[in-house]
């Protein structure tokens, strides 16, 4: 069988950078507390916690002594608060494409325009944007529900548009068509992410390629999701990391392999 592996595999920028730092601290002898799990891999958060790192979900939560790391996901501007409340050492691993979004969130508000962001309303990441901004805000999943939401008294005050880094690239870009034919100068920003981009379109050209896709990565990732939907192009099989046995990969001439988060067994 001839396997290929997909150029874009591993952890994005964001993630490798939050993991690099939250192994760093640990060998330092730095007692850490995530909030949340550090990414959604649940090889590498067993790794950390082995190592030492204990997962919170709340800044209540941190034991006394401990460092936090805020994962790469971010957080709503109240946890911020609410660390700082306690005096906690944060380290922030907030990917630096999602603290843009804060930052777009946060002019929003000041503006007093209405915030819609493309994404998943129940998504770490879409609630920390959501709670960087103290004006009106929704959340859509496609291109249906942003129609529901631009009603006259949503939109009368202008309307700041971005999406969830890692949100799926065929939709944001049926959203946008749309709104540039409903709306002559609305404020749409693209913040789908270039590893997000690049991912899903290595994976529909793989899958065009090959027998089976299998796709790498924890079931709860985001970037896992989206590649497993681009992955079946044309009807094409696909599987995952924990169903890819040998009778799966039987018969198979060719094999491709796409990862959103690696397994850390892979990565290290």
């Amino acid at each position: 069988m001839k396997i290929i592996k997909a150029k874009t595999a591993g952890f994005c920028f964001g993630v490798d950078r939050a993991v690099k730092l939250t192994y760093g601290l640990l060998e330092q002898g730095v007692r850490v507390a995530t909030l949340g799990p550090l990414i959604h891999n649940p090889q590498c958060v067993a790794d950390l916690a082995a190592r030492g790192a204990v997962t919170v979900d709340t800044p209540e939560q941190v034991p006394d002594g401990y460092e936090v790391v805020v994962r790469s996901h971010g957080v709503p501007q109240c946890v911020y608060d609410a660390l700082g409340a306690r005096g906690l050492v944060v380290h922030d691993a907030t990917c630096p494409f999602v603290a843009k979004i804060h930052r777009l969130a946060r002019r929003a508000g000041e503006e007093g325009r209405t915030l819609l962001v493309a994404g998943d309303e129940n998504h770490p990441e879409v609630q920390g944007i959501v709670g960087h901004t103290r004006g009106s805000v929704f959340v859509f999943a496609d291109l249906e529900e942003l129609k529901a939401l631009l009603t006259p008294e949503n939109t009368k005050n202008g309307i700041f548009v971005v999406a969830q880094t890692t949100f799926e690239v065929k939709k944001w870009q049926e959203c946008v068509e749309f709104l540039k034919k409903v709306y002559t100068n609305p404020s749409i920003f693209d913040t789908i992410c270039n590893a997000t981009w690049a991912r899903q379109h290595e994976a529909e050209c793989l899958a065009r390629q090959c027998d089976l896709m299998v796709v790498i990565g924890g079931r709860q990732s985001s970037n896992t999701q989206k590649l497993r939907c681009r992955a079946p192009y044309k009807g094409r099989r696909r599987g995952d990391s924990t169903g890819a046995g040998p009778r799966m990969v039987a018969r198979r001439r060719h094999g491709g392999s796409d990862g959103g988060c690696i397994h850390a067994l892979v990565y290290y």
